[in-house]
């Protein structure tokens, strides 16, 4: 049996091992599958000079096998798309598979494709059938025909298409990193639901659709009456459904730490399996029939939810667990855990990528691993009695939380930038109150049918659901109440996360003197408390002496970072968007710690517009400036007027500019152009209205125009003395409206800065403004093809260079470009460190 363990886990770790190599590197899969045909080919000469050389050898060829198998799929996911994908030939007709059911967004519903094909002339182009597709419906008529789009079925439409942006940022991952992960091939865009058709699925998929409706429709009619919430958190742990929820509410349980009990994965599953085989084994007396019933609800409930990647992992096990048990196997949990993780890669290579699936497998191990190491009973027989057995449970929970915690701190720190204690008290509530919820509705589900008689016990399921529902939803004001429970980190290098990982391992394997096990418990603590405390960031900062300014490529949007000498920092604009994406938390504040910068002392929020403001409130939480600034004031505005109550809750000053405010640190100067101080009261924003700051340092003048326009420009006049080396952030993104010929004339920068997003709808910039500026002999970098801008001087001269690897230097009477002619630097070293 031991042999067999040990065999099953090598087989396991080498085969997701091979096949994260092959997806996260460069090797082609030829050379993989060369290697593995070698190794087996080797394989029984090795066996004849030694059994142990044998073995390395088919081990070899399995790792081999499994990279190739990995890099050909990575080969796939990043091979070009086809012109229509690129938005080349749009709008076209596509047709495609529904993934799973229609769901109900901000800007209207999303259909997830797959098998994807245009239809164009009289005959149908089949696309790769391995892209996906989201297309966002609007429309008033589509939330009522969303009924109709189920998973599996196929659908028609005419859509508008693109392939999704990525950021180039310091401290963002790279643009491979995230064209490998990212969920959806091409996005796209339909004017109305009419425009869509859709033809049946195939029998058990129209039956597992009237399930989910079904479960809906019991959910919204007990729990809707008590609270929208409290329906939305019992569809979202019955069948994963999380449309109905609030994004405030999704994020208040992210930053507590417990999102994770209303997300289907293996605990909700592992409730579904001890139910079942908990109620056939009370009705039927036989070993395997409750078994065999329990593998084939488990089954069918995997073919119900969906295809999520986590119902996915959760299904594999318990179906191979039950298996082994209908077998007469009773299988260890950590062979259950490694031949899980070899299925769902064999299945999906992706799931190497997958940050969920990094969480599900390492929590899991840590319970399998990590907790019998925190639980030591001596092997005393004790006396029990309730209070005993209460604590017992309680103890036990508490270290299953800490095991979990230990075993997944850095990825938590690496992908969400958070970690925290908070979760250690509060899945005393959440857990609890989840297998509630998921009882009290499959008996909600259950019982229903039963007719009028049932409507008594079914409103106290009900009542008793919402109760749980309301504590689990509660339990996150924890955080609100005790900020310091959650710690927003930077992502450690791989470097700390490694040095971790080897420690717990050799803390959990090593068999010799208690010392050495306990020093490995030391540098796990000590790797712990710095990926907390992110000491690196010191090291990001500019030269002494140095002016660094980084235009940050939030999208569509405006985001610039000044890190001045002596240390102080300015942010001038957040980014933001429409959607729910948070560009404040997840792409703004990572690229400020990857400077350097820890906690501001100013940020200037030019206007109030989503695509300068809408990240401010994150990076106000996170990075704590000791001022902010605006310049016009608009009391109507929500975006604005909830900024300021952020910032007097936190005792963060709030400081009105106008033309003529000054600020000198450091030798550097900062002027305020504009705006004039108003003779009306606005009642919303306008580009207008924006802030404009001037930095001079020696030769050296930076101009930050914000969305400043027409009103800006007429009036603005250079000085007696304009330093020689001026650069120019172009106004509106470079919209036609702003970088007049006047303007461009007056001012002659030698550098011009635009920020906009890939494929924006504006059309920023605009041609005839990148036409201007280019007929002057003005270099121009834009962040939707450069990536982040970072522009260092020392006052003398001025340094450029970009996410790609483009590079300037500028000094006084001369530019010259650093374009060396065989091999570029960017293709040696990455431009921002990791």
């Amino acid at each position: 049996m031991c042999r067999r363990v040990s065999v099953g886990l090598w087989l396991s770790l080498l085969g997701v091992g091979g096949v994260a190599i092959g997806v996260v590197s460069d090797v082609q899969w030829a050379a993989g599958l060369a290697l593995a045909i070698g190794a087996a080919a080797c394989a029984p000469a090795a066996a004849w000079a030694g059994r142990r050389c044998g073995h390395w050898c088919l081990w070899s060829a399995v790792c081999a096998l499994a990279l190739a198998y990995g890099a050909h799929a990575r080969d796939l996911a990043l091979a070009p798309k086809p012109a229509w994908a690129a938005g080349q030939n749009n709008p076209v007709f596509i047709e495609g598979r529904l993934r799973r059911d229609a769901s109900r967004g901000e800007s209207g519903v999303r259909l997830e494709l797959d098998e994807v094909r245009v239809l164009g002339g009289r005959a149908a182009v089949v696309a790769d059938s391995r892209l996906t597709v989201l297309a966002v419906v609007g429309g008033e008529l589509s939330p009522g025909l969303q009924a109709a789009w189920t998973a599996g079925r196929r659908v028609t439409m005419p859509a508008q298409l693109r392939i999704p942006a990525v950021v180039r940022n310091p401290g963002s991952p790279s643009v491979r990193w995230q064209h490998l992960t990212r969920p959806f091939d091409v996005v796209g865009t339909v004017k109305s639901g009419l425009l869509v058709t859709a033809e049946r699925g195939a029998m058990w998929q129209e039956a597992a659709a009237s399930v989910r409706r079904y479960v809906r429709a019991v959910s919204s009619r007990w729990l809707a009456p008590l609270g929208a919430q409290s329906s939305a958190v019992m569809t979202a742990v019955l069948i994963g459904d999380r449309a109905g929820l609030d994004s405030a509410v999704m994020r208040r349980l992210q930053v507590a730490g417990t999102f994770h009990v209303i997300a289907i994965s293996g605990g909700n599953v592992a409730i579904l399996t001890a139910l079942c085989l908990f109620l056939f084994r009370t009705l039927i007396r036989h070993d395997q029939v409750p078994v065999l019933a329990t593998l084939m609800i488990v089954v069918a409930y995997g073919l119900i939810v969906g295809r999520d990647a986590s119902v996915m992992r959760a299904v594999v096990a318990a179906t191979l667990y039950l298996s082994l048990r209908l077998l007469g196997i009773v299988p260890h949990p950590l062979n259950v855990l490694a031949l899980t993780a070899l299925i769902c890669v064999g299945i999906d290579p992706f799931v190497v990528l997958d940050v969920g699936a990094w969480l599900s497998f390492g929590a899991t191990f840590g319970l399998i691993a990590v907790l019998p190491r925190l639980i030591d009973d001596g092997g005393a027989r004790v006396r029990r009695n309730l209070w005993r057995t209460l604590w017992r449970a309680a103890r036990g929970l508490f270290l299953a939380t800490v095991a979990a915690e230990i075993a997944i701190l850095p990825v938590v720190a690496s992908v969400f930038m958070r970690v925290g204690v908070a979760g250690l008290v509060l899945n005393f509530v959440a857990i609890p109150a989840m297998a509630l919820i998921q009882v009290a509705g499959l008996v909600l589900c259950g019982l229903s049918p039963l007719g009028q008689w049932w409507d008594g016990p079914a409103a106290l399921v009900a009542m008793v659901a919402h109760v749980a529902t309301s504590a689990l939803l509660g339990s996150a004001g924890l955080v609100d109440i005790a900020p310091w429970l959650v710690r927003r980190v930077p992502s450690p290098p791989l470097g700390w996360t490694t040095m971790y990982y080897a420690a717990v391992m050799f803390a959990l394997t090593w068999r010799g003197r208690r010392i050495g096990r306990r020093g490995a418990v030391v540098a796990a603590a000590l790797s712990a408390c710095a990926i907390v405390a992110a000491p690196w960031i010191a090291l990001r900062r500019p030269p002494a002496g140095w002016v660094r300014l980084t235009v940050i490529d939030v999208g569509q949007g405006d985001s610039i970072a000044v890190q001045l000498p002596g240390g102080h920092d300015l942010l001038v604009d957040a980014g933001g968007s429409a959607g729910t994406f948070d560009v404040g938390g997840r792409v703004v504040t990572p690229a400020l710690w990857a400077s350097g910068i820890r906690q501001l002392d100013w940020l200037a929020v030019t206007h109030g517009d989503v695509d300068h403001a809408g990240g401010a409130l994150r990076v106000v939480e996170d990075l704590r400036p000791g001022e902010i600034w605006e310049g016009v004031p608009v009391p109507g505005d929500p975006l604005l007027s909830g900024l300021r109550r952020a910032a007097h809750a936190s005792g963060i000053a709030w400081r009105r500019l106008q033309s003529g405010d000054q600020l000198e640190l450091g030798g550097v100067l900062i002027d305020v152009l504009h705006p004039p101080p108003p003779d009306w009261e606005r009642p919303k924003v306008r580009n207008d209205d924006s802030v404009v700051l001037r930095l001079r340092y020696g030769v050296v003048e930076l101009l930050l125009t914000g969305d400043a326009g027409p009103e800006f420009e007429s009036a603005f006049t250079p000085g007696a003395l304009p330093p020689p080396i001026r650069i120019l952030k172009a106004g509106h993104h470079g919209s036609r409206t702003s970088s007049s010929e006047q303007f461009l004339n007056g001012y002659g920068p030698a550098v011009a800065l635009v920020s906009a997003g890939q494929g924006n709808l504006f059309g920023h910039p605009s041609p005839i403004v990148i036409d201007r500026l280019l007929q002057r002999g003005v270099d121009v970098f834009r962040t939707d093809r450069d990536g982040a801008i970072v522009i260092e001087t020392d006052g003398r001269e001025a340094r450029v260079r970009t996410a790609t690897g483009r590079s300037l230097t500028v000094r006084i009477g001369h530019a010259s470009a650093a374009t060396p002619s065989r091999v570029s630097p960017a293709a040696t070293r990455p431009p921002f460190p990791p």
